[in-house]
Parts: structure tokens; sequence; C-alpha cells
């Protein structure tokens, strides 16, 4: 008798149970409901341009920069202060110059995730302000040193570049990007999940994935954000052969503290304080002895003294 009372008093708790438990989840979902409700609320930093022709012939799309004046609402000086500087077609432009300089802040300028308080960036002769987002961003091709990736199949993760790519343009994409041998390699192939932010893979790994999706996109222009700036020699050198393919025929600006990295750019644009200090080759900035030569002495110095170790 006693078992059964037993039984019958742990059935009749079980409803009241499931109440606390209801109640937990009502109060996670409240919370949930709160944060989306002031995402969607936030207030929308820019918006879609009346439209202009997107360029779509090869060779990359001038980008230039005119008396660029930008501030962040919790900044206390301006990110950017009359920033002038001319990327030409299917150029190399690499910007440097120490932590805080404004480098970054250009590429999310171009990007137009701001707008500048003053001054105007052209695409192609066009105003950034211009272009539908989806246009301007379509242009643009981005290899960031934090690689995103989806809890998803490498495949999925790839073709966020470009949806309706085919299967010979991803398998082409994947020679490009020097994936191939790493899909062979997999279990699964293209079809293996690569975890939450890519743990599965390694940091040279999930950078080609990015490349990846790049030469997918296939934008005129390229932004490399310190591409390489986590990764151990060897991985750095595949992903460096990769990313020099990628850059042919593309307008691309190269955002880099490692200076040896942009030795050979088109042009090198330094950056202080959000100004324009100088730019020029390695070689013109050197013989001028200014900020970018200061920076390359600085640089050799600390290799030199971390050698002597």
């Amino acid at each position: 008798m006693l078992p059964l009372l037993t039984l019958l008093a742990m059935a009749a708790f079980l409803p009241i149970s499931e109440i606390s438990e209801v109640s937990r989840q009502l109060a996670d979902t409240l919370g949930s409901t709160r944060r989306l409700y002031a995402v969607e609320h936030e207030p929308v930093p820019v918006t879609d341009g009346p439209g202009v022709p997107v360029a779509r012939e090869g060779g990359g799309v001038p980008i230039v920069l005119d008396e660029v004046d930008f501030r962040y609402e919790t900044g206390n000086r301006s990110a950017l202060d009359a920033a002038n500087f001319e990327a030409e077609a299917g150029k190399t432009i690499a910007l440097v110059g120490p932590s805080g300089a404004g480098k970054t802040t250009i590429a999310h300028l171009l990007m137009r995730f701001w707008d500048p308080q003053q001054g105007s960036i052209t695409l192609g002769g066009h105003d950034l302000r211009d272009y539908r987002l989806d246009d301007l961003r379509g242009q643009i091709a981005l290899v960031a040193q934090d690689t995103f990736l989806f809890n998803d199949t490498l495949r999925a993760n790839i073709l966020i570049a470009r949806p309706e790519a085919t299967e010979e343009e991803l398998a082409a994409t994947l020679e490009r990007a020097s994936l191939s041998e790493l899909v062979a390699g997999l279990p699964e192939g293209l079809e293996t999940m690569v975890g939450e932010r890519g743990m599965r893979l390694s940091g040279g790994q999930r950078q080609r994935v990015a490349i990846a999706r790049a030469f997918l996109k296939d934008a005129p222009v390229l932004i490399l954000d310190e591409a390489t700036s986590h990764l151990d020699a060897v991985n750095e050198q595949a992903v460096r052969q990769a990313l020099e393919a990628l850059m042919t025929d593309r307008t691309t600006l190269v955002i880099a503290h490692r200076l040896s990295t942009v030795r050979g750019a088109d042009k090198i644009v330094a950056l202080d304080q959000g100004q324009v200090i100088e730019s020029g080759t390695h070689g013109e900035l050197l013989a001028r002895g200014g900020l970018y030569a200061q920076l390359v002495a600085h640089q050799l110095a600390g290799t030199a003294g971390r050698s002597a170790a």
C-alpha cells in the first residue's frame, strides 16, 4: 500500500514541478523578447542610396577619399581627420600606422557601416551614399584576421559568398584557395561540419575558407585586414600564396601591422591619429625618413631583439 501511495504522491507533484519549469522558460523568453525589441528599434546608421550602375568589368575600380572626417559616437577625438588618398583601379594600397591610426575605420567606411561626417568616399566615380547597400557591398570582398564560420558544413560556409554558384565554380574556387587537399582529406568532404566558429579547422584552414569566399564572390575590390597576423610561418606561406592570386586584377586595400607584408604594394599610405601623414612606395618612403621609415626601423629593432634573446 505504501509504495502505491508514494507513486500517487509523486504523480500528483509532477504538474506542480512543471509549473516552475514553465515559469523559468517564460522568464527567459521575456528577456530574449526585450533584447530583440531593442535590436529592432536600434537606429539605422545608413540607408540605401538611389542606386547607381555597378561595375562589372574586371581590373578593379578606383577608390577616392576626399577630406574625410569621422568620429565615433563614443570617441573623444576624430578617428579620421581630413583624410585624403586615391587607390587606382587594380592597384594594391597598403594602410599602415600605429594602433588607432584609422586604418580599419577606412575599411568600415568603405563598406558603409557608417558615413563620414565630412568629406566623401567614391567608388568607381560614384559617392558611396548613392549606392544601394547590397550593390555596394557586393563589390567588396573582405578577408579579416578573424574569420567567422557558422556551425554548418564546409560547403555552406563557402557558398555564403555566392549561393547560386555551380559545382564547377566551387571546385575551381577550392583549387585557387588551396583548399582542395583539405577537402579531399576530410571524411565527409565538403559536407563536413566545421563546428561553432569553425573550431574543427585550424587557423590557416579558416583563413583559406575566407579566401575561398572572396574568390567565389569575385568582387572588384578586396580588403585584407590583418589577414595573416595570427598564423604560424608554414600556414602564413600557404595563405600568402592564395592571397597573391586573389589580389590579381582587383583594387586591394591591405591593412597590416607587420610591414614586411606590404613592401610590394603599389602605394603605401601612412596614417597617424586619423591623418594621412605620407604616401608612396616602400623605397620612396624609406628614403623620405618619415613616419613609415620610423615604423620600419622600430619593427626591425624589435625583430633583432627577439632574435638575440
